[in-house]
């Protein structure tokens, strides 16, 4: 069921965000030619590729949280044994849930707000809302993802989680950074995945 859902999940997001940032990357050098070549602009492209902008930046979250590729700061952590490790990756997972639950909620309520006002985009006339719709949806998903990592970290005694879908044994010998460590685990799928 994990490896289903991750999977699953993990090629949606994939297709959703490549194809947004293809689309804004045509469109934003569409709109480039249009105004230089043709002397006559898009009237939508800037609001499209707003949309859009806001697409990966927000619908992104839950998808890097599962793949261990947001910011870090992990000097301390990478200090440890993995036994501490697994500890802060515990109360990591908990807070940084926590957080984006919370952050969820305004969201939400400020999407909300936003579909009150019926505001409308100048060229298109789409709802201010619908694009910003994105963003709960976005936080909600990263909440989710940590959670998985908190549970799979209290469930599992042998190994610590990373991520939903990086885990390392409590006795393998870490010798590199966090950042290098999943940029290895990431490689050594990728090998497997393809031989």
């Amino acid at each position: 069921m994990n490896n289903f859902f991750n999977k699953t999940l993990s090629k949606f997001e994939e297709i959703v965000l490549s194809a947004s940032v293809i689309g804004m990357a045509i469109l934003l050098i569409v709109g480039v030619f249009m105004r230089t070549v043709m002397n006559s602009s898009l009237t939508f492209s800037e609001e499209v590729a707003t949309a859009l902008l806001v697409l990966v930046s927000f619908f992104g979250l839950g998808y890097c949280a599962r793949k261990g590729r947001h910011i870090t700061m992990s000097i301390v952590f990478d200090m440890v044994s993995n036994k501490y490790k697994k500890v802060f990756m515990i109360v990591i997972s908990l807070v940084s849930a926590l957080a984006m639950a919370y952050i969820t909620y305004l969201a939400t309520l400020y999407v909300l707000s936003t579909k009150n006002l019926g505001r409308v985009t100048p060229a298109l006339q789409i709802p201010i809302y619908m694009m910003y719709s994105v963003v709960p949806i976005g936080f909600l998903l990263a909440c989710i993802e940590y959670i998985r990592t908190f549970v799979f970290n209290i469930k599992d005694k042998s190994n610590f989680y990373i991520t939903s879908e990086i885990k390392i044994p409590l006795d393998a010998e870490i010798k590199t950074d966090l950042n290098n460590l999943i940029d290895s685990i990431e490689q050594n799928k990728k090998g497997v995945d393809q031989g």
